[in-house]
């Protein structure tokens, strides 16, 4: 395609596929404009028609990945303020919620088909923050810390906000959070290649514990089960 010719509009979902891909693999510094164009298979001055820069285009791939994230964790953020209130100080209550949350965020990360392919652009802000790291931070990660710190000041009774708060809720996270950008090394201890439906249903079963462990909480489905 030359220069003058019309740039065709699947050029820019293309393009923003290959700065996900690319800048999670090599980091917004290492990838040149001309390297985005031939992963792309467009001309470079696609990304200039489309975007302006390869600054915009980085902003446009986060934004790509935040629009298909976004809903999936409003669910859970929702479910948790439904129940926030009519749940209050009761244990048992407290532990049906942190199952839920569990359980929503896992489907989220692990029964997802498109969201491995945004792990390693999502690592690299988290390791590597790129120009437009306020953004991402802001639309995901912020919201969902202050979550668990509201859960985490809910079942501990610490003061909201509190550096010890946030803390906690950052170890409670990365408890979830492993098996999301570890996934390749369980799924090679255990062998596996794909989360099949009942994996994933075991994965959950067993970071439910753990978490609820961590918040010093029973688990009232299993009290039932032993009762039996």
């Amino acid at each position: 395609m030359s220069a003058s010719e019309p740039i065709p509009a699947s050029a820019e979902r293309s393009l923003i596929l290959a700065a996900i891909q690319l800048f999670g693999r090599d980091g917004f510094a290492a990838v040149s404009t001309r390297m985005l164009s031939e992963q792309a298979g467009t001309n470079v001055s696609a990304i200039k028609y489309h975007f302006g820069s390869k600054d915009d285009l980085y902003k446009a791939a986060i934004q790509h990945v935040v629009a298909q994230l976004q809903p999936r964790f409003d669910f859970a953020l929702t479910a948790f303020e439904q129940s926030r209130d009519l749940v209050g100080d009761d244990s048992v209550l407290q532990a049906r919620l942190v199952k839920q949350m569990v359980e929503n965020l896992m489907q989220v990360f692990l029964g997802s088909e498109d969201v491995p392919l945004f792990i390693p652009f999502v690592l690299k802000e988290f390791f590597v923050p790129g120009p437009h790291f306020d953004y991402f931070y802001d639309a995901l990660p912020r919201r969902l810390h202050e979550l668990f710190t509201a859960l985490v000041c809910m079942v501990e009774r610490l003061e909201p906000n509190s550096e010890e708060a946030i803390i906690r809720a950052h170890a409670v996270i990365g408890q979830i959070m492993m098996f999301h950008v570890g996934r390749e090394i369980l799924n090679r201890r255990l062998g596996w290649t794909e989360f099949t439906p009942k994996r994933i249903a075991l994965i959950i079963r067993i970071i439910q514990d753990v978490v609820l462990q961590s918040l010093a909480l029973k688990d009232p489905d299993s009290e039932k089960n032993d009762e039996r």
